[in-house]
Parts: C-alpha cells; structure tokens; sequence
C-alpha cells in the first residue's frame, strides 16, 4: 500500500499544473502613449505674382533654404514693359470715360432746371391768357345781356296780343313772372360758369366767381330799368285792352307790351280786320329781332363757357408739365462704377510698376525653406500661388499620430519625448501645443509639438512618446494575474486544504474589482485581497476554480 501510494502521488503530481505565485504590492499605473510623425514649419507662407507674366528664369529648388530678399525667379521685362502701357492706357481711357461721365450728367441738369423754368413760365402765361380770355367772354356775354335788356326796356312788343290775351290788370302780373324767370335763369347759369372754374388758379377764377355772383345778385334784388318800363307798358297795354272779348295770342316773351295801334283797332270796331294784319307783320320783326338778341346772349354764353373751360384745361397741362419738369432724375451710376474701376486699375498698374522697379525680381517675403514650386520657365504666371514657403524664422511643429484609444491619456500641455530617426539622443522638455482628430482618418488623434527654431530641421521625422503616470495604489498585482469575462474581472488564488492523500494546493477564484490598468500592472480595490495571499500570475496549462496544482519549482 506504501507503494501504490507513492506511486498514486507522483502520478497525480504529474498531471498536475505547475503555477507561479505572486502578491499584491503597491505603486502607480502608468500609461505610455507612442505615436510618428515629421517636423512641418510653423507656418507657410505663399509667394504670389501678378498674372500673366512670362517665367524667365527660377533661381530656387524645393526643399532648398533661402534667406529674406533672395530671389525666386525672374520675370521677362519685355513682356513686363508692355502690360504696364496697356494699363497706363486703360487708366488714361477710364479718366476719358470719367469726364464723358460728368459732362453728360451736367448737361442733363441744365436741360432739366431749363424745363422746370419753362414750364414755370407756360403756367403763369396760361393763367394770365386764361383770365383774359375769361374776361373778355364775359364782357361779350354782359354785352349781349344789356342789348337784350334795352332791347325789351325800349321796344316794347306791340301790345293787341297781350291786352287780348290778358284781362285788365293781368299784363302786368305777366311780365314780372318772366322778369323773374329769367333773373333765375341768369343766376343758375353763372353759378354754373362758377363750377367750371380752375380751383388751382388764385388770380383769375376769385374775380369770375365774384363776377357771376354779383350779376345774379343784381338781377334778384334790383329790377332792370327794363323790367320797370315794361311795367309801365303793361299797364298802359292793360288799359288799352279793356272791353275786349277776343284774349287774343299770349306770348310769354313779353306779355306786358301793349301799343297804341291796338287801341285803334278796338276803336274802329274792326279787331280781327286789316289792322291786325299789320300789327302782325310788326309784332314778327319784333319776335325777329328779339330771338336774334336771345341768341347772341346764347352765344355769348357759350363762348364764355367755354374760355372757362379752355383756362382750366391750359393751367392743368401747363401744371402738369412742372410736375414732369420736376420728376426725380432716373439713378445713374455710371461715374461711380468708374470710380471703382479707375481704383482697380491703378493698383494693377502700381503693381506692375513695383515689378518693373524690382528688375522683374520676384523675392522671398521671409527666411525659410522652399515647400513647393508652381511656376515652369519660359510659360506664365497665374493668379494662384508661384511658390509656397516654410517660414523657419519662429522655429518649427512636429505632427504625430495616434490611435484615438488612446485620447484619454493624451492632453494638452503633457510631457512628451521625441527620438528623432537615426539619432539616439532623445529631445525631453517638450509639451503637447494641440490635440485634433486627423482629417484624413476619424480612428486617428493628431499631437502637435512646437519646437524652437534650429531644434528639428522641417521633413525630419521622429517618434513621440507620452507618458501618464497616476496616483499611488495600495493593491496593484501584474496584469497577467487578471482574469476577465462579461460579468468582470477575477483573480485564482492558491489555498492549501485537506485531501485523501493528505494536504494539496487548489486554485479558488476572487471576484476583483479593477481601478486602472496599464499593459504591465493592474491596481485593484483594496480590502478584497490580502498581503499574504498568493495570487497565481501563470500556470502551465489551464486552470479553474477548484483545480488542484503544484509551485513551480
């Protein structure tokens, strides 16, 4: 049994997996960031030219340094000579085009004050010629008025027809509604030649309107000396007429005037004889001569009217035309255009003047080294950019990427080393200036470095790297030690218990709660595991929970 028993233990003992130990100690993690890149200038600095300019010879290769002042390339002073006249020239024919400009719109004032005082003067000789066209009207009009009144005053129509027509007493009654009638039809017609009247015009129409007004007035208040001869002739035509049966023809122009001749026909007892007949013929020259007066004052009317109407017409158009006159002038902006343009082109000119003064030599702004050439001999120049250069003079930047998992570590103003390439020596002192996601690539962190000027030439590439050290840790144990699986972490470590065959090593698990960790160390919480506790770091084959191993020897 003693035989088989030590047989059994060394049979188990072989089979079983051999374990290194470890336990807890304290310190830091630390985290180690390493990234490559090449050194970039500071800043470039683009080199420009004007446009069209013949390439006569570069004078600079890229990557070449070059101080302030050195020259780039020559231009063709030919070529040089002949824009800066074409642009004299155009300056010239744009000051031209300027003066053009400014007479035309100089002239057009004039014409335009001229107009406004034409059109000034056309309405005040509208108004003057309206009002005495007006005025004259209206004295035609007041001339025929007065010949009709004298004509009725002092010929009166004969009076057999209105003493028959009327009974005693009535002629009179008779004349006076027409006298009235006819005062009321002059009134409505000079309130209507008021009505007609220009309310622009202050001068003339104000004396019309009084004009009309007081002649109707008159008519209404004092009765003509016609009207009151009328009268008289109607009574004596009433008293003529007395006894007749015959009421005779009743004539409404002028009822009230009764002659002599009809009361000899009454007196001769012959009223529808010969006598009548003549007293007819009369009575119709009578009518004749009165409807041809009644005419003229229609005439007249008319005419007056219709200078009313002519004033107000003239003094509208003529007040119109000032408006027109005085319209605001269409914008024009020809002299500003040219303005801007004689700017331009005399800064072009100065330019080219500037190269001209310069020898065609196109030189270095500042001192730095030659990144790019965009020019060829012997073709020309364009708008773009003739040469780019690196501007050394404020010293340099070095520009290396790294995986983006690493953001966290990496921060603006921490350390960074540089190993330049083919150099062993490593450049300490430096911090991160910037920190940006690279353009080209979203997975990828870029870290800027400036570098004082003559520490790293530009195109020099060279390696970084950053180092983040943490707080001090009471339980940090190797990272090999650490197991992890979707509900966390663990750690195995070796127990000593009792078996059948005596006492033997197991590994147990430990549910460990993980701070922070590094490629090399884990820190862990503290308080889950002890000093003295050995934690199994490798093992020669796989291993769980439970399974019984051995110290490695």
């Amino acid at each position: 049994m003693l035989v088989f028993t030590m047989i059994s233990r060394a049979v188990s003992g072989a089979s079983m997996a051999r374990v290194e130990t470890v336990k807890i100690s304290t310190g830091t993690i630390d985290h180690k960031v390493s990234g490559s890149g090449k050194v970039e200038a500071g800043k470039e600095v683009a080199v420009f030219t004007e446009g069209g300019q013949r390439v006569k010879e570069i004078c600079v290769q890229e990557g070449q340094s070059v101080e302030e002042g050195d020259t780039l390339f020559l231009l063709d002073l030919e070529e040089l000579e002949e824009q800066v006249l074409a642009a004299q020239q155009e300056l010239e024919k744009i000051k031209l085009q300027n003066e053009d400009a400014r007479s035309s719109q100089q002239t057009q004032q004039e014409a335009r004050a001229l107009a406004q005082r034409r059109a000034q003067e056309d309405y005040s000789q509208a108004i003057s010629k309206g009002d005495a066209d007006v005025a004259k009207a209206k004295a035609d009009w007041d001339a025929a008025e007065r010949a009709l009144q004298e004509f009725l005053r002092d010929h009166p129509r004969p009076a057999e027809q209105v003493g028959a027509a009327y009974p005693e007493g009535n002629a009179q009654k008779f004349e006076n509604q027409i006298r009235g009638a006819q005062s009321q039809d002059f009134k409505a017609a000079s309130q209507k030649s008021q009505s007609q009247g220009n309310p622009e015009s202050q001068n003339g129409q104000g004396q019309e309107s009084q004009k009309l007004e007081d002649l109707g007035n008159a008519n209404q208040e004092n009765p003509s000396e016609a009207d009151q001869d009328n009268q008289s002739g109607s009574e004596q035509g009433s008293q003529n007429g007395k006894g007749q049966d015959d009421p005779g023809i009743i004539n409404q122009d002028n009822p009230g005037g009764a002659g002599q001749d009809n009361q000899e026909d009454q007196s001769q007892g012959n009223p529808g004889g010969a006598g009548q007949e003549g007293q007819g013929d009369s009575a119709a020259e009578w009518d004749a001569q009165k409807s041809q007066l009644e005419s003229a004052v229609a005439e007249a009317k008319s005419a007056y009217e219709a200078a009313v109407s002519a004033r107000t017409e003239s003094i509208r158009t003529a007040a119109r035309a000032i408006e027109d006159a005085a319209a605001a002038a269409p914008a024009d902006s020809t002299t500003a255009q040219n303005k801007i343009s004689q700017k331009q082109q005399q800064l072009a000119l100065s330019k080219l003047q500037d190269l001209q003064k310069a020898g065609g030599k196109v030189m270095a702004p500042v001192g730095g080294m030659v990144t790019q050439i965009a020019v060829t001999t012997g073709d020309f120049t364009t708008e773009g950019t003739a040469v780019r250069l690196a501007d050394t003079s404020q010293g340099n930047r070095l520009v290396a990427t790294v995986d983006k998992s690493n953001e966290t570590y990496v921060q603006k103003g921490g350390q960074v080393t540089i190993s330049p390439a083919g150099s062993k020596e490593k450049i300490q002192d430096f911090t991160i200036s910037n920190v940006s996601v690279n353009k080209e690539d979203n997975t990828l962190i870029d870290i800027s470095v400036d570098l004082p000027k003559g520490v790293l030439e530009p195109g020099t590439s060279a390696q970084i790297e950053i180092v983040q050290k943490s707080s001090q840790y009471s339980a940090v144990i190797p990272v090999q030690a650490l197991y992890e699986e979707q509900s966390g972490y663990y750690v195995l470590l070796l127990r000593e218990q009792q078996g059948v065959m005596g006492k033997e090593l197991v590994a147990e698990r430990i549910e460990v709660q993980v701070l922070d960790k590094n490629s090399t160390n884990a820190a862990i919480q503290e308080g889950l595991l002890t000093a003295e506790q050995e934690i199994i770091r490798a093992s020669s084959r796989s291993i769980g929970d439970g399974s019984r191993v051995r110290r490695a020897e």
